[in-house]
């Protein structure tokens, strides 16, 4: 006889197929296909921003959950919680999608303002207000899931909330939260707390450094911690700057490194929708013809005797852009190359871009987009890719990269070396370039080296093939996930 299965409610401020503004978005979708694909019976709730189609994607109302009051310090602010499906060929989830329009749907950004992309000073609010919906939702459809398991600062509220509002009803449900990048805790002023609704005892557990931090809430009332990097981690645990203090608060906890992977039918080069050329038989028909796409797209003229580098950078990742207009001068004293640059950043560095592509108009491009079919686009066209991020998660590009035969040249920042094996050139072994970010002259070196890869069509095959034989699945992340539920279930 079957057992039942565990039933999970994972809660996170974003997810394909609805909004994607960070990997979050990416992870937050492939994780709940990959745990529904191992048998557990997940659901997603997250909040609808104003750029999210409810006819495209078939959000509808549920009647019992239609203008139920969020109390929000002495207001009742209403919201409705509306119903969707995320779909795979072989995979279906339930989403639940807070409606308001006050804190969500009149919002055309997600946490920035869109034009400036100034974050939004209400955000501390914003979710608030969604990690309540959270709760309520479960409350009035009398809904007590095994495990809740949250993402992050924004959903950092959600466990206080359960445990203090209703600890009866919600005594059996375990916590678990995902940090994928201590940084980002979700500061507040100090009045936000009368927002809460939660006895005055408990505020200590809601202050860190004079500051209302979301992430310390989070830590706090969870259960289990985990995060997806062991060597971020472990650094973690031996520098308490990169937690901000946060991280003696564990405690006795299970804290945890688990796996990410990506998704096997979005991110698939045989049948990816949003590339111009589906790979057949022939990997480079494949990407000779994906690289015209992109440089047409980029309006750059292609060469097929000249390499392409592929380069996200992003308004988060201030370091990694700076690094990049740091050591562009000295990057494009090699002529034979073409970097082509998906940027989402503020005016300042719009500037700068700019005036890049005209200094080097022959071999640098820059859209200023977030639209995900360009970063399909890009991994699919592009010979090498450039990553110079300094935040957490770093790897999920990188195996986007390497599954579509992008060469990685990538920067050390806790990049694990057994998942992306480092490039031998004297055993033409691996297929990583891992430079360290203060050893300039190692990038310099690993993109002249490139450029002999290029040109040396057996070596670049054989590389190209060490990349793509990898596999970035979920398989272990999702068993993991599952064997830690049932830990937490049965309290051992």
């Amino acid at each position: 006889m079957n057992s039942k299965p565990i039933n999970v409610l994972y809660v996170t401020p974003e997810s394909l197929p609805y909004v994607r503004i960070h990997s979050l978005g990416d992870i937050s979708y492939s994780f709940v296909m990959a745990m529904r694909d191992e048998g557990v019976d997940i659901r997603l709730m997250m909040p609808r921003y104003g750029t999210i189609s409810e006819r495209m994607h078939q959000i509808h109302f549920i009647n019992r959950l239609t203008n139920i009051k969020i109390p929000m310090g002495k207001e009742l602010i209403p919201a409705s919680i509306k119903s969707s499906s995320m779909n795979t060929p072989r995979t279906k989830v339930q989403a639940y999608i807070t409606n308001n329009e006050k804190y969500f749907s009149s919002h055309k950004g997600i946490y920035r303002d869109a034009k400036t992309l100034e974050l939004y000073p209400d955000n501390p609010e914003r979710y608030m207000y969604f990690d309540k919906s959270v709760v309520e939702t479960c409350n009035l459809i009398e809904w007590v899931p095994d495990i809740v398991h949250i993402v992050d600062g924004e959903s950092s509220l959600v466990p206080a909330f359960f445990k203090l509002l209703y600890p009866e009803k919600f005594q059996k449900t375990k916590f678990v939260l995902t940090i994928h990048n201590f940084e980002e805790q979700v500061e507040a002023g100090k009045l936000i707390y009368d927002n809460l609704g939660i006895p005055k005892k408990f505020k200590n557990d809601f202050y860190h450094k004079n500051k209302f931090n979301f992430l310390k809430a989070g830590i706090i009332y969870s259960d289990a911690i985990t995060t997806s990097n062991h060597l971020y981690k472990q650094a973690i645990l031996d520098n308490p700057e990169l937690s901000n203090g946060l991280a003696e608060f564990i405690g006795n906890k299970e804290f945890l490194s688990i796996p990410i992977g990506i998704e096997p039918w979005t991110w698939d080069p045989k049948r990816d929708k949003l590339i111009a050329y589906k790979m057949e038989y022939d990997f480079e028909d494949f990407k000779y013809n994906n690289k015209i796409d992109l440089c047409n797209k980029f309006g750059i003229d292609f060469d097929p005797t000249i390499p392409v580098f592929g380069l996200i950078l992003d308004v988060n990742e201030y370091e990694a852009i700076d690094y990049f207009t740091e050591n562009a001068a000295e990057i494009f004293k090699n002529e034979n190359l073409i970097v082509l640059t998906i940027a989402r950043v503020e005016q300042k560095y719009r500037n700068t871009f700019n005036l890049l592509q005209k200094k080097y108009k022959r071999n640098f491009r820059v859209l200023y987009t977030n639209d995900l079919s360009y970063f399909h686009q890009l991994f699919a066209g592009s010979d090498f890719y450039l990553s110079f991020d300094n935040h957490e998660p770093t790897s999920l590009n990188v195996m986007y990269a390497a599954n579509y035969g992008a060469i990685p040249i990538v920067n050390d920042y806790f990049i694990d070396r057994k998942i992306f094996k480092p490039y031998d050139p004297k055993k033409n072994d691996g297929f990583a370039m891992i430079f360290k970010k203060e050893d300039k002259p190692q990038l310099y070196d690993y993109i002249r080296e490139a450029l002999k890869i290029f040109d040396d069509k057996d070596s670049l095959n054989e590389i190209i093939e060490n990349a793509r034989s990898q596999k970035f699945s979920w398989n272990e992340g999702a068993k993991e996930y599952k064997s830690l539920y049932t830990r937490l279930i049965k309290g051992k």
